[in-house]
């Protein structure tokens, strides 16, 4: 049998782009104050404060770059 890992890949993946998708939206409409259970909830599945800080590193950093590259695209 297979062991359950609690998340999972795919439960990791839908919550990365998750995050990285709000996180496009509030950069590129303008920073405004979301409910930051959002964010808890997406991120409650990290198993330890490295694994925490990998992921909201990851999806800032992703969501930068994608910001980024919309912005030079649009505007250049």
């Amino acid at each position: 049998m297979r062991k359950e890992r609690g998340m999972g890949r795919m439960g990791l993946a839908k919550r990365f782009v998750m995050v990285v998708v709000n996180m496009i939206g509030e950069l590129w409409m303008g920073f405004y104050r979301r409910n930051s259970d959002f964010y808890d909830e997406q991120t409650s599945g990290a198993k330890s404060k490295f694994g925490y800080y990998a992921f909201i590193i990851g999806a800032a950093t992703v969501t930068v770059g994608i910001v980024s590259w919309i912005y030079s695209r649009v505007y250049s």
